[in-house]
């Protein structure tokens, strides 16, 4: 996604927050936005809006939390310690099918930059069979990108393999570096990096 794609994303979805709050803030105090995230690459553009001012330019203070996982993220939203959260459409659409919330997507495009990382010894989809794959939640992105694609290769999920919900992209890494029984995971940037410097 294009840096000033991303950045006026979350301006749109700032104004109309500010619209909100308008009637309780002073006009020349900016509207304060708390960003929930997980740490990875994609992240780059709000630093880089924070940086230059361009949020300061359109009223806007905006804080960034990066959190531990999806579902940090859905709490977070929930409770309204966060006032938005970027993050994959499907975390939301389990918000509202789960947890029966409300929520307001504003959408953008992006590739996701997701990639199928497995152990040494597989040397086939086969080879999974048995063991975990490591995603953050089990009904959110990573979940079912993998389900996806082993359920293509034959392989369904707790009947061939188990999936080990543990996190956002650095806990995903570590948890195939430190138990081989972790077969594969899904990995973005900058995780998917180290994963091949690990290879």
């Amino acid at each position: 996604m294009k840096t000033r794609h991303v950045i006026r994303l979350l301006m749109l979805a700032g104004i109309a927050l500010d619209a909100t709050f308008a009637s309780t803030a002073n006009a020349t105090d900016p509207t304060l936005l708390y960003v929930y995230m997980q740490p990875m690459a994609r992240a780059l553009p709000f630093f880089v809006g924070i940086d230059k001012g361009f949020f300061a330019r359109h009223g806007l203070k905006v804080e960034i939390e990066f959190t531990e996982s999806s579902e940090n993220q859905s709490n977070g939203l929930t409770s309204g310690k966060a006032d938005i959260v970027y993050s994959a459409v499907d975390n939301a659409v389990a918000m509202v099918e789960v947890g029966k919330k409300d929520v307001i997507i504003v959408s953008g495009g992006d590739s996701g930059t997701n990639e199928f990382y497995v152990q040494d010894y597989v040397k086939d989809f086969s080879d999974i069979r048995g063991h975990a794959v490591v995603v953050d939640q089990t009904n959110t992105a990573y979940a079912l990108q993998a389900k996806k694609i082993l359920l293509q290769h034959g392989l369904k999920v707790d009947t061939d393999y188990k999936l080990n919900p543990v996190g956002n992209g650095s806990r995903r890494l570590k948890s195939m570096v430190e138990d081989k029984n972790n077969a594969a995971v899904i990995l973005n940037l900058p995780y998917s990096l180290q994963a091949r410097r690990w290879e």
